[in-house]
């Protein structure tokens, strides 16, 4: 019987919220999912943002063959759900109803593929549970399908936003922070969806795009800024309406600059992974707890087991595809994992980084390495500038930039960079007029902007 595929991606679930030593939310589901099959725990993705991490797993390429800058999915010609399409796959899945997606949604045979993106989005508690397992009822009726999720269920917490209907699980039971407590409720949701799977001829993998900050004590920077609730009332009663939007934004400086203050008093004492916890969201990072993801494979009587080597989302879908006997165009980057979960050894890949895209360029965009023992990133224009090397053995957390010691490594991983971007094409992503002014609409709204 051909074997099914449900493909679980949670927007911005970090690693160490679903398995490790760090570990705080309650998931017993996830647990679960750990004698079922492998769990790769030391998966990177190659961006810090949503679209240029799905464009590296979607086509097992590294960026800069998908646009270095694109703010589009970028589905190439030999793009592995087209292959899957080919292998006579239904292709079905429910993703944001964004511009930027649209290339995945043209894939969908199911009509209902697409859910509210508009703040509060539609997550597993306010009605996606349901839709997902409407989908899979559905599904029933299509042998092979593969079918894409993308849940939305934390991406509250990166507009400063407490998720809908988290207060059950706000307690100590589900973890020390709102970010893992809304992973704990996502667990309870998954149970439920997956009694609606079978999992004698589907194969769940359960990922992530990229990873998230969760602020040291659960504060973030923004929070320390005064609100000046009086001062705004009354401003507004005896300044000219004419003056409150100029008004308003000087506020806005002072509150931010005051913030600032405070923030920096409260974290003198803090490591620099407690410090850069507290920065704002979007802030463009190439440290790991913004490319750490869990990868999880369950199904096909496969066995239980911890894989430590290092991973990249390249490697995602070629294991998918090995796993159900389907041939993929093989590169140096993207070798199917199939040879490890069957007991042998690979050579790791080296992962090569870089930042999302800003509207505009900008000074704080970063390019990067990550081997198995350094993690190397310095300004994306410019070798000289803004470089950090970390000794990820002896330094998990990223708190040590040992740059200026290491001359010689540093040598090696810009002569690696060379390599992996000599060796492959380059593409620029061409947006029209339209489709950039509605998806620059759509991350104001989401918060980007």
């Amino acid at each position: 019987m051909p074997t099914n595929i449900l493909f679980i991606l949670v927007d911005g679930l970090r690693a160490d919220q679903c398995f490790g030593d760090n570990k705080k939310s309650n998931t017993p589901f996830l647990d679960s999912l750990l004698t079922k099959g492998p769990y790769f725990k030391n998966t990177y993705a190659s961006a810090d943002g949503t679209i240029i991490s799905l464009n590296c797993t979607f086509n097992s390429k590294f960026q800069f063959e998908t646009g270095i800058r694109s703010r589009k999915l970028m589905l190439l010609e030999d793009n592995h759900i087209q292959n899957l399409k080919n292998s006579g796959y239904y292709i079905s899945g429910l993703i944001p109803n964004l511009t930027s997606l649209k290339p995945l949604k043209e894939y969908f045979q199911n009509n209902d593929c697409t859910f509210d993106n508009n703040p509060p989005y539609e997550t597993l508690p306010t009605g996606m549970t349901q839709k997902i397992i409407s989908l899979l009822n559905l599904l029933k009726n299509k042998q092979p399908w593969f079918c894409y999720i993308h849940l939305f269920d934390l991406h509250p917490l990166r507009e400063g936003k407490k998720p809908s209907k988290i207060e059950e699980f706000q307690t100590d039971v589900f973890g020390d922070s709102l970010y893992s407590q809304t992973v704990s409720s996502i667990d309870h949701y998954l149970q439920k969806i997956s009694e609606h799977v079978n999992f004698n001829n589907t194969l769940l993998v359960l990922t992530a795009d990229h990873g998230e900050r969760i602020p040291h004590d659960d504060k973030a920077a923004f929070q320390y800024e005064p609100e000046f609730k009086s001062v705004k009332s009354i401003g507004k009663k005896i300044l000219p309406n004419a003056t409150h939007n100029a008004s308003g934004k000087l506020f806005g400086k002072i509150k931010k600059s005051l913030g600032n203050i405070k923030s920096e008093q409260a974290s003198k004492q803090l490591t620099n992974y407690q410090k850069r916890s507290r920065d704002p969201y979007f802030t463009l990072s190439l440290y790991d707890e913004m490319l750490h993801i869990p990868f999880f494979i369950s199904g096909l009587n496969l066995k239980s087991q911890i894989i430590s080597k290092q991973i990249s989302t390249l490697q995602i879908f070629p294991t998918i595809l090995s796993l159900v006997e389907i041939p993929y165009r093989k590169t140096k980057y993207n070798e199917s994992l199939t040879e490890l979960i069957n007991g042998n050894d690979i050579i790791e890949k080296d992962i090569f980084l870089h930042t999302i895209p800003y509207q505009e360029k900008s000074p704080l965009d970063k390019i990067g390495l990550r081997t198995n023992k350094f993690k190397y990133f310095r300004n994306s224009s410019n070798t000289k500038k803004n470089v950090h090397l970390y000794n990820l053995e002896n330094d998990p957390d990223e708190n040590n930039n040992i740059a200026k010691d290491y001359p010689s490594v540093i040598q090696k991983m810009e002569q690696t960079l060379d390599e992996i971007q000599q060796n492959s094409s380059k593409l620029e992503e061409h947006l029209s007029e339209e489709e950039d002014k509605i998806i620059s609409e759509e991350l104001k709204k989401m918060g980007y902007m």
